[in-house]
C-alpha cells in the first residue's frame, strides 16, 4: 500500500478590513491510494471523499449519483469550467502548478489517462463544488456523468449605447480610430475636444463598426469626468467592470492596485473593445488600460490626456459648413428646400458645434410654426439661451468644463471673456492678466489643454464663439 500526500498552496491576499483576496486561502489535498487501484480509480476515491461519497465508490466504478448526462467529455468539462473561472490555459496551468501543455492536451482529448495529481490540482484550482467533482469523476472514467447542468456559459458583455443616427463630417476621424493597431501593446485612441464637439458620438459609432473584431465583448464605462457629481474613482470603475466580466464580489480585491492587476489578468488573451467615456485625467484612466495587444481602448475626454505606450491622440474640431448643414437638415426633418445661405448662417450661429446644431434642429422640428429664418432670428439675440432643449444645453455643458478648472484658470477664463472676439497674442494676454509673458503662456496652455481656448498660430489665440459668450456671461 502506498501513501501519497499532495499539497497545493495558493497565494492569498488579505486586507485589514477582512475582504477576501484572489484566489482563496491555502489548501491541502490528501490522497490515499491503494496498490490495487489504477490512477482513475484513485481519482474517483479521492474526489468522492472530498464530496462525501466515499461509500459509493468501488474500484473500477463510480457511484450512482444521478441520471447520466451524455456528451460531456473530460476536455469539454475542463474547458467550460476554465472559461467560467475567466482563466486562460496558461493561467489555469500556473494556478494548478502544471505544465500548460498538460492542460492543452486534456482539453483537446489527447491525454486520455491523466495522472492522479494532475486531476486533483485542477479540481482545486477550479474550486469545483461537490456536484462538479462528481461529474469530473465520471468524465475521468470516460463514462456518462451525473445529471447536473454543465458549466454556465460565460456572459459576453455588449454594453455599447445605441449608435448615433446621424454622424456627419467625421470620415477622417473614423479612419484614424479604426486604423489604429498595435502588435506589442494595447492600442489606445484618446479622442479629445471641447464640450459638445461629438466625442462620445464618434467613439460609440466607431465601436459599433469595430465590434465584430472583438468577439469577447464590448465594455462602455462612463467615468463622469465632467458630470455634475464627482468623477468616478478608478477603484469603483474597476469593481464594476470586474463584475461585468463575471468576477464574483468575494473575489474582487479591496485595494485598487490589486483590482487593476486582476482586471489585466481577466482580459489577458481576450479580444475586448473598451470605451472609456468622459475621462477626467490620467490618474482616473491609467488603471483601466489592459496590458495585452488583443484589446482596443477608445477614450473620450475634454482634456488633452497623455497616455503612455502606443497611444494615439485625436483632437476633434468643429464641423465644416457643408457637414453642419447636412446634420441640421437631417435632424430637423426638413422636407422643404430652405435657402442654402440661411442654413449656412444657422449652423454658423451654432458655432458649427454638433451639440448646438442638434439642439437647434430639435427645437425647429418640435415647433411646426417656426421656419428656418425665424430660428435664425432667435439665434441672433441670446443664442446660449436658445441653444437649450430639455436636459441638453450648450451653456450647461460649458458650465461643467468651467467648474472643473482651478480657481486661477477660472479667473483667466473670465478675463479673456471680457475682451473682444478677435484673436489676441500672448503679450495682450499678459497685459490683461497683469503677469509676465512666460506665465501668461503657461496659463493659456492650461486653458488650451481643457479645450476652452484655441491657438490658431504660434502664440496667437482665440475663443470659440460660444465659449466666448459663456465666459463673457460669468
Amino acid at each position: 500500500m502506498a501513501l501519497i500526500l499532495v499539497t497545493r498552496r495558493r497565494s492569498h491576499q488579505s486586507h485589514s478590513n477582512g475582504d477576501p483576496g484572489w484566489p482563496g486561502p491555502s489548501d491541502s489535498v490528501r490522497c490515499r491510494l491503494t496498490s490495487g487501484l489504477n490512477s482513475v480509480d484513485a481519482v474517483s476515491m479521492v474526489l468522492s471523499v472530498r464530496t462525501g461519497r466515499a461509500d459509493e465508490i468501488e474500484p473500477g466504478g463510480v457511484g450512482t449519483v444521478g441520471d447520466p448526462c451524455a456528451g460531456m467529455s473530460l476536455g469539454a468539462l475542463l474547458r467550460g469550467w476554465r472559461e467560467r473561472a475567466l482563466l486562460t490555459q496558461e493561467q489555469l496551468a500556473e494556478r494548478a502548478c502544471l505544465n500548460v501543455r498538460t492542460v492543452r492536451r486534456m482539453e483537446s482529448g489527447a491525454l486520455l489517462r491523466p495522472r492522479v495529481t494532475s486531476m486533483l490540482l485542477l479540481a482545486e484550482a477550479l474550486e469545483l463544488n461537490g456536484a462538479d467533482r462528481a461529474t469530473l469523476n465520471a468524465a475521468a472514467h470516460g463514462q456518462p456523468g451525473p445529471a447536473v447542468a454543465g458549466p454556465p456559459p460565460v456572459t459576453v458583455p455588449r454594453q455599447l449605447p445605441a449608435d448615433v443616427a446621424a454622424l456627419a463630417g467625421r470620415d477622417r476621424e473614423l479612419a484614424v480610430v479604426e486604423g489604429h493597431r498595435s502588435s506589442h501593446t494595447v492600442p489606445v485612441v484618446c479622442v479629445n475636444g471641447m464640450a459638445g464637439i461629438g466625442k462620445t458620438a464618434l467613439a460609440v459609432h466607431a465601436a459599433h463598426r469595430l465590434a465584430p473584431l472583438y468577439p469577447d465583448g464590448q465594455l462602455f464605462v462612463d467615468l463622469r469626468g465632467h458630470a455634475p457629481k464627482a468623477p468616478v474613482e478608478p477603484g469603483t470603475a474597476l469593481a464594476r467592470v470586474l463584475r461585468t466580466l463575471g468576477v464574483p464580489d468575494e473575489h474582487i480585491p479591496w485595494h485598487p492596485d490589486d483590482r487593476a492587476a486582476l482586471y489585466r489578468s481577466v482580459l489577458a488573451g481576450r479580444r475586448v473593445l473598451i470605451v472609456l467615456d468622459d475621462a477626467a485625467d490620467e490618474h482616473q484612466l491609467l488603471p483601466l488600460l489592459p496590458a495585452g495587444p488583443g484589446c482596443l481602448v477608445i477614450v473620450t475626454s475634454r482634456r488633452r490626456l497623455t497616455c503612455h505606450g502606443d497611444a494615439r491622440g485625436l483632437s476633434l474640431d468643429v464641423l465644416p459648413v457643408t457637414a453642419g448643414i447636412a446634420l441640421f437638415t437631417r435632424l430637423a426633418g426638413l422636407d422643404r428646400r430652405a435657402p442654402s445661405d440661411v442654413l449656412a448662417e444657422v449652423v454658423r450661429r451654432c458655432g458649427l458645434l454638433p451639440l448646438a446644431i442638434r439642439i437647434a434642429a430639435a427645437r425647429l422640428r418640435a415647433r411646426p410654426a417656426w421656419g428656418v429664418r425665424h430660428l435664425l432670428d432667435r439665434l441672433a439675440c441670446d443664442r446660449l439661451a436658445e441653444l437649450a432643449d430639455g436636459p441638453h444645453s450648450v451653456a450647461a455643458a460649458l458650465d461643467r468644463s468651467y467648474d472643473r478648472l482651478p480657481d486661477e484658470q477660472r479667473r483667466v477664463y473670465r478675463l479673456l471673456g471680457s475682451g473682444g472676439r478677435a484673436g489676441f497674442g500672448a503679450d495682450t494676454a499678459a497685459a490683461l492678466l497683469d503677469t509676465s509673458m512666460p506665465r501668461a503662456r503657461r496659463l493659456l496652455d492650461q486653458l488650451m489643454d481643457a479645450h476652452l481656448l484655441q491657438e490658431t498660430s504660434p502664440c496667437w489665440y482665440r475663443m470659440h464663439d460660444l465659449v466666448h459668450d459663456h465666459a463673457a456671461a460669468l
